[in-house]
């Protein structure tokens, strides 16, 4: 019984000191939080305003750089989106590394389509450059999330509108792999397609 008496007059005696820590911990939390949400209100408003153009861009600010490509994206400005996608892309959020990718893929599908137009001044020869790099863009996604349903979508659709692409630009690697032909390469990337792993 004294034992027991002796715990509970020290549980008492401390209860004071814990329930401070507890509090002061909650309170951290609780401004961790909500500067998080100041942060998402901020980024919220200056999408909406289209004010998130002006700010330069932080290459820790994945978030921040995906809704600016965004928005480029869809101001038909390919080249200053897919920088801005580039950050985005290495985000340790997955769904957001994904999103990234499969912005980065429709950029390039959207440049093969254009470039596939010979009479505008297109090259056939650049439209299946971007169709290979919109394809590991769409895979790339699909790796981190193969439920990604949009990108397997336009990855079937890149397969159905360029069946050339097998055949055209391309040369067998001794490892196996598919590659573009070393004086179509764009210098920024050497796109592969690995023919043994299909579908990630």
């Amino acid at each position: 019984m004294k034992i027991q008496h002796k715990i509970r007059q020290y549980a008492l005696e401390k209860l004071p000191a814990a329930l401070l820590v507890l509090t002061a911990l909650l309170f951290l939390a609780a401004g961790y939080q909500f500067n998080l949400w100041w942060k998402a209100h901020q980024l919220n408003l200056a999408y909406n305003n289209k004010s998130i153009l002006k700010q330069s861009l932080n290459n820790n600010e994945y978030l921040h750089a995906y809704s600016v490509g965004y928005l480029l994206a869809s101001q038909n400005k390919p080249v200053e989106a897919q920088k801005a996608f580039n950050i985005a892309e290495v985000s340790l959020n997955p769904e957001l590394r994904a999103r990234a990718k499969y912005a980065i893929g429709n950029v390039h599908f959207e440049s093969a389509i254009a470039s596939s137009n010979i009479e505008k001044g297109g090259s056939h020869r650049r439209a299946i450059e971007r169709v290979l790099l919109a394809r590991e863009a769409y895979k790339g996604a699909l790796r981190i999330k193969p439920d990604m349903y949009d990108a397997r979508y336009n990855l079937e659709l890149i397969d159905r509108l360029s069946p050339e692409k097998r055949t055209e630009g391309y040369q067998r690697e001794p490892d196996g792999t598919i590659g573009m032909q070393p004086y179509q390469q764009n210098g920024s990337a050497l796109m592969k397609d690995n023919t043994r792993r299909g579908l990630p």
